[in-house]
């Protein structure tokens, strides 16, 4: 069951947007080994390294530094799909924002929405899951860009009002120029902060939609809500999102899971059971499919891999790694880094 995924209405948006020419644009889907047609398979899921290559692949031929902001500037709530017109159909700013935090899994499981009220503040988190930070830094860098300068657009075009951020948050070590983040924030955003995020008035995020519909907002919820529970093993999904979502720095117990879906411990089991698994497995499971994809990068040592996977020591992460696939890690990276 592929964990880590993006729809490609929200990659092609970013490669649509960086593609001056059809040969522009045959060279980055190549990157992601799709084809050009692929991109108007809206219900087409992509995998994380996927992802990352297309994302780099569009960075490198479009040759703009702020390719995130700029792509960002141009996204409208289209591109989410059936949330994108739940937003579009809510009564004020912040109810819109909770339902992208809400039903963000409906367009992928590489990225968390979340709000803080704090006073007067609202404090709108922008997160890109911790393994891509590992697997692509620059493209997970350039994702919050996006996601930064395509909230402000979207919020800005949902109400008319030229909403701004009062400060703009990033995890990241500061870059070199920051113009175009001055322009588009009306602010000078700051660097080595403990999340990625942008800090607003609540006042400015009560304002009134210019598209509310009631009716048609219930609608929309009922078709997200049936959505994402007929998809096969919908509960299982639900739980490795949130063991994704808690695996920073260590990958979450089981009491800490099922607190977080409001279950006790046993009741977890007796679920996982029924689908004929367990917490263990599936947590295994994931860490498999982290490890895969940063075994395909060049970045890491099999040392560092096994200590972002919560390993004590490499020879541990190796006997794993071989239950899992038959092979060792440095062979798995050897058969990869060939077959591209």
């Amino acid at each position: 069951m592929q964990t880590l995924w993006v729809s490609m209405s929200i990659l092609r948006n970013i490669i649509l947007g960086a593609a001056r020419t059809t040969e522009a644009l045959k060279k980055i889907c190549a990157q992601g080994n799709i084809s050009v047609s692929d991109l108007d398979n809206h219900d087409m899921k992509l995998s994380l390294e996927q992802n990352c290559a297309l994302m780099d692949a569009a960075l490198q031929i479009s040759g703009d530094p702020d390719l995130g902001l700029h792509i960002g500037e141009r996204t409208t709530v289209n591109v989410l799909g059936i949330t994108g017109h739940l937003m579009e159909s809510s009564k004020d700013l912040l109810t819109a924002l909770h339902h992208l935090q809400e039903y963000t899994t409906s367009f992928t499981r590489l990225y968390y929405f979340g709000s803080e009220l704090n006073g007067s503040e609202v404090v709108y988190r922008c997160e890109p899951i911790a393994v891509w930070n590992d697997l692509s830094p620059e493209t997970a860098r350039q994702s919050v860009d996006i996601a930064f300068s395509g909230t402000l657009h979207i919020l800005r075009l949902l109400t008319g009002f030229h909403i701004q951020p009062l400060q703009v948050w990033y995890r990241y070590a500061r870059i070199r120029d920051t113009t175009e983040h001055q322009r588009i924030f009306k602010c000078q955003p700051l660097f080595n902060k403990p999340a990625n995020a942008l800090v607003f008035s609540l006042k400015d995020l009560q304002h009134s939609i210019l598209g509310y519909n009631r009716e048609l907002n219930d609608v929309f919820i009922k078709m997200l809500y049936q959505k994402l529970h007929q998809e096969n093993h919908s509960f299982i999904q639900q739980l490795r999102t949130l063991i994704l979502e808690l695996s920073t720095p260590s990958f979450p117990g089981i009491e800490e899971v099922a607190a977080r879906l409001h279950l006790t411990v046993r009741t977890l089991q007796r679920k996982l059971q029924e689908e004929n698994t367990s917490f263990r497995a599936e947590t295994e499971s994931i860490r498999k499919e982290i490890a895969c994809n940063l075994l395909s990068a060049k970045n890491l040592t099999v040392a560092e891999i096994a200590d972002r996977l919560g390993y004590t020591d490499k020879a541990a992460f190796q006997r794993s790694f071989k239950q899992w696939t038959g092979v060792t890690p440095s062979s798995y990276r050897t058969s990869e880094t060939t077959n591209k």
